[in-house]
């Protein structure tokens, strides 16, 4: 994962929640696509923190942008609604993740994106990218009121131009909002199947992208399901998933060791110097092997710690271990012997991990 130090170009008040973040990237080139994030490390009240933003921006877009809103206890986020037009500098990591929108679905398939919140932000990227398309693709977005809808105005001039066909749920709003198409509430099953039904000429060939709130984006499968959209159609990105109880994945009160090959950065007289550095960790009964390097002292950058960011990614040498979650690794990275460390825990005795 390639780290940039970048420059603020411009903040933008999105809504009185919601801001988006254009960087400069001081001639770094950038290579992206739409759909994926980045990971931006601050500090904030003194502890260092590390969150994943999807690109709101376009790769063609100048300046490459995030969408941050605010979210009830939330310390980066209301850090940065707060405080983004007062940074100056950014560390990032980028880019990441596999919600993509690839080409040939842009060329050959009808698109449906099914957004709430600030999970318009992926799904901006990939409208704001489509230059020729099968049709217009449908927008189903749910937010509280107008007010509250980001990128509106952006959005609603795609669709003056028929670039898009727009559909909005508004949940805390009474009244119908006229020259709008919406309702007022929240989206239903049999809504959101007609809505698929009156715009959609060949639902099952479409390709269907989600992103928003976890019981919104349980709402939307379950509706294509009920569709029979075919799995390999349904494109998902969590920025909060569901995750299930921890499994404990240690049988007995035996703990394990694993071997750590990893990589320590100091300065000597204001020159950088990096060494290769190899432990033997102890790994306890039901203890992540994040948690037991990180007890361990040993810096691995990392985030979420659901299996979301993909910041915790290292390389699984040897021995077996158990990932009991992945949002974020390709079915190709894990081939490649990729594991999230937040995820993972070791079943033998035998594993090495190197942590690039």
């Amino acid at each position: 994962m390639k780290k940039y130090k970048w420059t603020t170009h411009q903040v933008i008040q999105e809504t009185k929640d919601a801001v988006t973040i254009f960087f400069s990237t001081d001639q770094d080139t950038i290579e992206y696509q739409p759909g994926q994030y980045l990971n931006i490390s601050c500090i904030v009240n003194g502890e260092p923190l590390q969150r994943s933003y999807s690109f709101s921006s376009a790769p063609a877009d100048k300046f490459p942008s995030i969408t941050v809103k605010r979210v009830a206890g939330g310390k980066m986020s209301n850090y940065l609604v707060d405080n983004a037009k007062n940074i100056s500098e950014w560390d990032i990591d980028a880019p990441i993740g596999n919600f993509i929108l690839k080409k040939h679905i842009i060329l050959d398939s009808e698109l449906v994106f099914l957004a709430g919140g600030s999970g318009i932000s992926p799904l901006f990227s990939m409208l704001k990218s489509l230059i020729k398309t099968a049709c217009p693709p449908l927008l189903l977005y749910s937010t509280s009121s107008p007010e509250d809808t980001i990128f509106k105005f952006q959005l609603e001039e795609m669709e003056k131009n028929k670039q898009l066909r727009i559909f909005h749920s508004f949940t805390r709003l009474n009244k119908e909002i006229k020259g709008i198409n919406s309702i007022s509430g929240r989206f239903s099953q049999p809504i959101i199947k007609s809505l698929i039904g009156q715009y959609i000429k060949q639902k099952n060939k479409a390709h269907y992208f989600i992103c928003g709130p976890v019981e919104l984006m349980q709402l939307y499968r379950e509706t294509l399901r009920a569709l029979q959209i075919p799995e390999s159609n349904i494109h998902t990105e969590y920025f909060d998933p569901v995750i299930t109880d921890k499994i404990i994945v240690i049988e007995n009160e035996e703990h394990r060791e694993i071997l750590v090959s990893y990589f320590e950065t100091h300065y000597r007289d204001n020159e950088e110097q990096t060494y290769e550095c190899t432990s033997l960790i102890d790994v306890q009964p039901g203890q992540s092997l994040l948690e037991a390097i990180s007890a361990h002292a040993i810096q691995v950058p990392s985030s979420c710690k659901k299996g979301t960011c993909g910041s915790c990614w290292a390389i699984q040498e040897n021995g077996q271990i158990k990932m009991v979650n992945n949002y974020a690794l390709s079915d190709e990275e894990v081939t490649e012997g990729k594991i999230l460390l937040c995820q993972s825990y070791p079943l033998d005795q035998s594993v090495s991990i190197v942590i690039a």
